[in-house]
């Protein structure tokens, strides 16, 4: 129970110390007066610390939980942040197989084409020179027959079969440089190489005819 002091009145006081020594009475009232005051102001210092110890409690209670929610938020955006992390370093991993296994059988495919061509090109080769060996062959088979039925031929024949042969000579050693370099062929002078043989046969063929014709 909290008594104040300012509901002790004089009055009250006169009344209580009447036909006493009012003075030393007066004195020891005033006293008790002071000391209920100062216990009062006790209570309520006690009071508005106990309020704001609840205050402050309650407010770090409030921060504590921010503090919690807070780190609930960071700690589920890095968990998203890596799985975006991990899903890109998968897909990267993912297109960089993929890649090098189209490069390998791009390679594979490219390799297997150039053995292709190359095995094309040597059959080639060897189909042009045994060509250009055949034809060659038949071409001096005639040049045989020329030189045979010349010996019997006049001494104007005989002369003038004599400067084609020469002739014949030079172009037989032509065709023969013309076949050697099939060996050194390549796709792109493939074709030109065979031209050129054919056309030095065509230039032996017609040198023989042209000899033979003035052989009776």
């Amino acid at each position: 129970m909290v008594i104040h002091a300012d509901s002790i009145s004089t009055r009250s006081i006169r009344h209580s110390v009447k036909g006493t020594n009012a003075r030393p009475l007066l004195s020891g009232l005033a006293w008790l007066a002071c000391g209920l005051a100062s216990l009062s102001g006790c209570h309520d210092t006690e009071a508005e610390n106990k309020k704001l110890a609840e205050i402050q409690h309650q407010a770090d209670e409030k921060i504590s939980q921010a503090q919690h929610a807070a780190d609930e938020k960071v700690a589920a955006l890095q968990k998203q942040l890596d799985q975006v992390r991990q899903e890109a370093a998968d897909a990267a991993a993912k297109m960089k197989a993929q890649a090098d296994d189209a490069i390998s059988k791009a390679q594979q495919s490219a390799d297997e084409q150039a053995k292709a061509a190359e095995a094309a090109l040597v059959k080639a080769r060897g189909a042009f020179k045994e060509e250009g060996r055949l034809q060659l062959a038949q071409l001096n088979k005639e040049v045989t027959e020329l030189s045979s039925k010349s010996s019997k031929a006049t001494a104007k024949v005989k002369a003038d079969v004599a400067k084609a042969m020469k002739q014949i000579v030079t172009q037989q050693k032509d065709i023969a440089k013309d076949i050697a370099a099939f060996d050194s062929a390549t796709i792109d002078t493939l074709k030109k190489a065979k031209a050129k043989l054919t056309q030095d046969l065509a230039v032996m063929k017609a040198t023989i005819h042209a000899a033979r014709a003035k052989v009776p």
